[in-house]
């Protein structure tokens, strides 16, 4: 590898965190309480990379307007930010409802939708060891051809390619087949196992019980060689072709907020791995990551 950084690229949110006080009631009011916080997958990712001390970019777009409050924030955990401003839409904005480790999100693309790939430039990725993409930035901003341009870009430079899926939801209305066939060839593959499941088409054996995360993983070594799959309290499972499957335990551990444990769990992955450390190990360094992540409010780490 040339470079020494992690390049991100993909989406930058105003979320909007809803924890009601109890069942929500239609048609009149339910008691909550409702912060609001600086989120997206990429962003929430290059800034625990960035806490984690990790030298990383953020690439993205935003609404007219609001280029320097998202900046300082990155800037303020550690993020060197290269974001534009798109003079018609709003940034994007995501209200999300939490009850217990569950969570609905209800999400307006906004600004993210016109991030063009000529934004990530050559000299970003000059300096980049790895580059970690999101698949909302598939669902509407890259096109399968810029999207298979900019991972070519980045293997001519020697840079690792990772990729989170992003969003069972967003799978669903992608599809998982055109999905597969549009990101073919990154290295490493981030699912958790909703998305894995999806991703593997029919998820269920000859006789009608679930594949395991273990066969998802397996399976998903047909578009890239590791496979780093995320299951909840049942721990990490790791694949790589032509090697035996690994599994990473997680302990229990009360959760206050789920939003972006997925999101720091691959940037403590990348950090370990940029460190030099194994998948193994990079692994447990991303499972105590996503440990952080949930004890707090929101999908960023906490300020200096």
């Amino acid at each position: 590898m040339a470079g020494s950084r992690v390049v991100v690229v993909g989406d930058v949110i105003d979320d909007i965190i809803v924890v009601p006080g109890g069942p929500v009631r239609a048609d009149t009011d339910t008691t909550s309480a409702i912060v609001r916080r600086p989120g997206g997958s990429a962003s929430n990712t290059a800034a625990w990379l960035g806490w984690l001390g990790a030298p990383v970019d953020l690439v993205g777009r935003v609404g007219a307007g609001d280029l320097e409050r998202h900046a300082s924030v990155l800037r303020a955990s550690g993020v060197a930010p290269h974001l534009t401003e798109d003079p018609d839409r709003v940034t994007g904005t995501i209200v999300i409802v939490v009850e217990g480790e569950h969570r609905t999100m209800l999400t307006d693309r906004g600004a993210n939708a016109t991030l063009s790939p000529e934004a990530v430039t050559d000299a970003l990725l000059d300096d980049a060891a790895y580059l970690h993409l999101t698949g909302y930035t598939l669902f509407d901003a890259l096109e399968a051809e810029s999207f298979a341009q900019l991972v070519s870009r980045a293997h001519e430079r020697g840079v690792v390619v990772s990729l989170d899926p992003g969003s069972a939801g967003f799978l669903v209305d992608y599809g998982a087949r055109r999905f597969l066939a549009d990101t073919r060839g990154v290295d490493i593959l981030l699912p958790n196992r909703a998305e894995a499941q999806l991703l593997v088409g029919d998820a269920s054996t000859a006789d009608g019980s679930t594949l395991t995360p273990e066969e998802c993983a397996e399976a998903l070594l047909e578009h890239a060689p590791t496979v780093v799959l995320t299951s909840g309290g049942e721990g990490v499972i790791i694949a790589r072709r032509g090697g035996e499957l690994q599994r990473v335990p997680v302990e229990p551990v009360e959760t206050v907020d789920p939003t972006g444990a997925g999101d720091a769990f691959s940037a403590g992955l990348l950090h370990g791995l940029l460190a030099g450390d194994d998948v193994v190990a990079a692994t447990v360094t991303g499972v105590g990551t996503a440990r952080a992540a949930v004890a707090l409010r929101g999908g960023r780490p906490p300020l200096a």
